[in-house]
């Protein structure tokens, strides 16, 4: 029996997604009584899914915070915070034969949804999850999502390849500690961004060598180090010239890949910059702006990654389904080493 309520983080005091002021976690209360999404209403290729543990993301607050980009593209009024998951099957369409209730699945929304991942219940299509393989936990499962998936798409784009040499800027993040461990399974040297305390980190991760920003400024080192990449991935958006400045470290066959910017007005306008530039001056590198997320394919290669012990998910904080606003803060401060991670069922094993 699928309830008719469940416990969800919504907007309160009249704020959505669309007239938000301010900070997300200063805009969204625990609701104890939200209308649970009804059964007979899933479409053939959706699933009712049980959340039991989301992470989050930059974007979850940067779209409905941004003047415009998140408002106009990415939310609707009733879309409510969360998209990546991790959780059982409760119920499906009856001619959907590829999962089965009960069954564990993960994968991430492909938009801010009515029903957002910060709730007990979701609705997802088949083609944005794929199934949990055995030796992968809950919460693991819940910190690939989005960020595994653009790290994955991210390296496609920048066509890394066994010997290709790519610098990663921002290696210690939710999408940074995916992208380094993807460009070593794919054969190639990895340079990359972090500071100080988590240098030791993405070494293990497989790092070859390591940009310490707060010791060294990162342009000036990339500089010295001339021409000898085959793609950047950018996974900070700053130093805001970086692409502006790539001649001097990207191979003129090189390919420039955009993965994070701010959704504001201002930086929208930096990235097709950027993209004419690229097409129309001499001399610039190939620039690409990743936003796919993959598929329900690539999630269940990336899953098998870390059954088998090649991908370890970082989380570097947990946070219980009362403290959404605090683990918003914590992803805020972007100091977080790899993904946050919200247990919204409590369970003995994760």
């Amino acid at each position: 029996m699928v309830p008719r309520t469940m416990r969800a983080w919504r907007y309160a005091n009249g704020a959505t997604a669309k007239t938000l002021v301010g900070k997300l976690e200063d805009s969204i209360a625990l609701d104890t009584t939200a209308p649970a999404p009804d059964r007979l209403s899933l479409a053939e290729d959706q699933l009712l899914i049980q959340v039991l543990s989301a992470s989050l993301n930059p974007a979850d607050y940067k779209m409905p915070e941004s003047d415009w980009f998140g408002r106009l593209f990415g939310l609707g009024d009733e879309a409510q915070p969360g998209v990546d998951f991790s959780g059982r099957v409760v119920a499906k369409h009856a001619r959907n034969t590829t999962y089965n209730e009960g069954q564990r699945v993960f994968g991430s929304l492909a938009k801010a949804s009515r029903y957002g991942t910060l709730g007990e219940l979701i609705v997802a299509s088949a083609s944005e999850l794929a199934a949990v393989p055995e030796g992968v936990s809950t919460d693991q499962a819940a910190a690939l999502g989005t960020s595994a998936g653009i790290a994955y798409k991210s390296l496609l784009s920048a066509g890394i390849k066994p010997g290709s040499h790519v610098f990663i800027n921002g290696g210690s993040g939710g999408v940074g500690t995916y992208s380094i461990q993807f460009a070593k399974l794919m054969g190639a040297r990895v340079t990359t961004s972090t500071s100080s305390p988590n240098v030791d980190m993405v070494c293990k991760l497989g790092a070859d060598g390591v940009i310490d920003y707060k010791a060294m400024d990162v342009l000036a080192e990339l500089r010295r180090m001339g021409p000898v990449f085959d793609a950047v991935v950018d996974n900070v958006g700053t130093p805001t010239d970086l692409y502006d400045q790539c001649h001097g470290f990207l191979k003129s066959n090189g390919t420039y890949v955009q993965v994070a910017a701010d959704p504001t007005a201002r930086a929208s306008c930096g990235i097709l910059a950027a993209l004419s530039k690229s097409f129309i001056m001499p001399g610039r590198r190939a620039f690409r702006f990743e936003t796919d997320k993959g598929t329900s394919s690539d999630y269940e290669l990336i899953a098998r990654w870390v059954a088998e012990g090649w991908v370890e998910p970082v989380i570097g904080r947990s946070f219980g389904f009362h403290d959404v606003t605090q683990a918003y803060a914590e992803l805020r401060k972007g100091r977080s080493k790899g993904k946050i991670v919200v247990h919204v069922v409590q369970e003995e094993n994760r």
